[in-house]
C-alpha cells in the first residue's frame, strides 16, 4: 500500500531518497574495489603479457618440442581452436611440480571438454625420453605431456617474456587464439587460473 506524503513529510522522503542513492552508490563503488582488488591479486599471480605482439606469441606458439614418440614439432600443434590452453613446464626431480600434478589435473579434466586444456612440457632432456614416460605412466598426471630442453627453453622463454627462466613449474598461459597472454613462474591455484580465464576478456 502507498502512503500519501504530506507536505511535512516530503523533506523526510527526499532525506531517505538522498540516503538509499548514497547507500547504492556506496554498494556500487565497493563491487568496482572489490574487482579491482581480485583483479589485482590475480596479476600478482599471473603475470599478464601486455603488448607483445603478434611476434611474440607467434614465437611463444611455435617453440619446438618433442613428442614421447620422438616427433618434433611446434607447441601450438596441441593447441585447439577455442580453447585455452595452460602449458606445465616441469620435470621428473621437482618435488613442487609433483605437488601440482592432481590439482592441474583436476582443472584439465574439468575443462578439457568444454573451454581448456592443460600441455605438460617434460625439461628433462630428450635423452630422458624413457625415463620421462615411465615417470608420467606412474604419477598423477591427467593431461598429455612433450618434451624439450632446458638450453631450449629458458632463452625462448626470456626472448618472450624478457624475464628469466627461474626453473620449474613454470605456466603460460594462451588465450583460445593461441596469443601467449601470461605467464607463471612457481606455484599456483586452479581457482586463480578459472578466474583469470574468467576476467581476461571483461572491461
Amino acid at each position: 500500500m502507498n502512503l500519501p506524503v504530506t507536505g511535512a513529510s516530503k523533506p523526510l522522503a527526499r532525506n531517505i531518497a538522498g540516503t538509499l542513492f548514497s547507500i547504492q552508490h556506496a554498494v556500487s563503488a565497493q563491487a568496482h574495489r572489490c574487482k579491482a582488488m581480485k583483479w589485482t591479486r590475480l596479476l600478482a599471480v599471473l603475470i599478464v603479457l601486455a603488448g607483445t605482439g603478434s611476434d611474440a606469441a607467434a614465437r611463444a606458439s611455435d617453440l619446438q618440442v618433442q613428442t614421447l614418440t620422438g616427433e618434433t614439432v611446434p607447441l601450438s600443434t596441441f593447441f585447439e581452436p577455442g580453447k585455452w590452453t595452460m602449458v606445465m613446464m616441469w620435470t621428473t626431480y621437482c618435488g613442487i611440480c609433483r605437488s601440482q600434478y592432481p590439482t592441474v589435473s583436476a582443472f584439465h579434466n574439468k575443462h578439457k571438454d568444454t573451454d581448456a586444456k592443460v600441455i605438460g612440457i617434460s625439461l628433462d632432456g630428450y635423452p630422458q625420453s624413457g625415463k620421462v614416460q615411465a615417470y608420467i605412466a606412474s604419477s598423477a598426471m591427467a593431461f598429455d605431456s612433450v618434451i624439450s630442453e632446458v638450453d631450449a627453453i629458458a632463452p625462448a622463454y626470456q626472448a618472450i617474456t624478457e624475464e628469466r627462466f627461474t626453473g620449474t613449474p613454470t605456466y603460460l598461459m594462451f588465450d583460445p587464439q593461441g596469443a601467449l597472454v601470461a605467464h607463471v613462474p612457481g606455484t599456483l591455484t586452479m581457482e586463480d587460473v578459472e578466474e583469470f580465464i574468467s576476467e581476461y576478456d571483461q572491461p
